[in-house]
């Protein structure tokens, strides 16, 4: 599978409140864009999946104060309800899910079983890996999900695989030693995905003056051939390509991907 065009104009979009400067809550918006691939793995009936990553913030409605994530998942099955988009097969989430309640203070953690459980509820199959802000209740998730971190899974007719939180301290929360990611990333491409999640990402700074992890780029550079999608540092150009990988970034934005 490979990509052929990512679109720049969103076909639709959602305000949510969201931490912004200082602590202040403030609306942005969550665009939807397209995605062309070359082809889908029909053999698993999968014929168009959906991607995002660091949906943090809160509805409009402060009465409910959902989750972001919760308002995308019922905002996706109504446009797939109007025909406006394909029934959706597939959910990918590359992490960090949570804002506080009243929208206050930055870089809070939290539970995201709720956002994981409400995705799975609407679609198929919800494949996620964990951000750095994520905490989840494995025991409450729903069957239909499956959590990545330095493995790969087969529908049959696609592998996708995926390394979850940042490097960092390992008794913070999602956190890993530069060794163990290193360590989880060659055990995913060495088996050779269609699809690699990642929360924290490559960086981009001699083309695009992107951030990121320098030794991920330079891992590959050399290994795997295939789609990357991942979030944690948002991109003002989300997709390049290195070595043989394509890649995305889905920070604050969603991606349908179809034929």
């Amino acid at each position: 599978m490979k990509i052929l065009a990512v679109e720049n104009k969103p076909f639709h979009e959602l305000l949510y409140r969201t931490t912004g400067d200082k602590g202040q809550e403030s609306f942005i918006t969550l665009p939807f864009y397209k995605v062309k691939v070359d082809a889908m793995p029909m053999s698993n009936g999968i014929t168009s999946f959906i991607a995002s990553s660091d949906l943090q913030g809160r509805e409009q409605d402060k009465g409910s104060n959902r989750l972001i994530g919760e308002a995308v998942a019922e905002e996706l099955l109504l446009l797939q309800e109007l025909s406006e988009i394909p029934n959706i097969d597939l959910i990918l989430l590359a992490g960090d899910l949570y804002d506080y309640p009243e929208c206050g203070k930055r870089g809070g953690s939290g539970l995201v079983t709720c956002v994981l459980n409400s995705f799975a509820k609407k679609f198929k199959h919800v494949i996620c890996v964990h951000g750095n802000h994520d905490i989840i209740e494995d025991e409450l998730l729903m069957s239909n999900i499956n959590i990545l971190d330095g493995n790969t899974i087969d529908f049959g007719g696609i592998k996708l695989g995926g390394v979850g939180g940042i490097i960092g301290r390992p008794h913070r929360n999602q956190r890993k030693t530069e060794k163990h990611f290193t360590k989880a990333l060659k055990t995913v491409t060495k088996q050779q995905p269609d699809i690699t999640l990642l929360h924290q990402g490559p960086d981009d700074l001699i083309n695009n003056g992107e951030f990121g992890q320098t030794f991920i780029r330079e891992h590959l550079e050399k290994e795997g051939e295939g789609i990357v999608i991942f979030g944690h540092c948002h991109w003002k150009n989300p997709f390049i390509e290195i070595g043989k990988n394509q890649l995305l970034n889905v920070d604050n934005r969603l991606y349908l991907f179809t034929e």
